[in-house]
């Protein structure tokens, strides 16, 4: 479904020319749709359903968790952020993400999962802060 109709001339349904437009390109789904380059495709399933709510709560949670991972690497990188900080960025970010994860949940979101669960390791297990990380 073309959500953007373009005008096509009269000629262009018989041959091709050089002033038609391009046909649509069809893209493996492998690629993308809810798999590898962007989870949040319109023809994966979620635990919500479809509609306002999904549509106002994926942003949200996806800006949301990059910004704290940003700020606690800037807080790793001693630029501008209090080192402080450090551990609840990372723990924001990753339960953030996890909710995310969860809501789209596809076998692409295995290794973000994964790697959330182990920054919540390193938080809360091996008690990790920006003095112990930069030695």
């Amino acid at each position: 479904m073309d959500l953007n109709p373009r005008p096509v001339a009269p000629w262009c349904a018989t041959q091709p020319h050089r002033y038609c437009p391009a046909p649509a390109r069809r893209y493996p789904t492998t690629l993308v749709g809810g798999r590898l380059l962007w989870p949040f495709a319109v023809e994966t399933r979620t635990l919500i359903p479809p509609g306002d709510l999904l549509n106002t709560l994926t942003p949200i949670l996806a800006i949301t968790s990059a910004i704290a991972f940003l700020l606690a690497a800037a807080a790793l990188l001693r630029w501008v952020v209090p080192g402080q900080w450090f551990q609840r960025l990372i723990v924001a970010g990753a339960v953030l993400s996890i909710v995310l994860q969860v809501i789209w949940f596809s076998g692409w979101a295995v290794l973000p999962l994964l790697v959330d669960i182990a920054l919540l390791w390193s938080v809360f297990g091996q008690h990790i802060t920006v003095g112990s990380l930069r030695g």
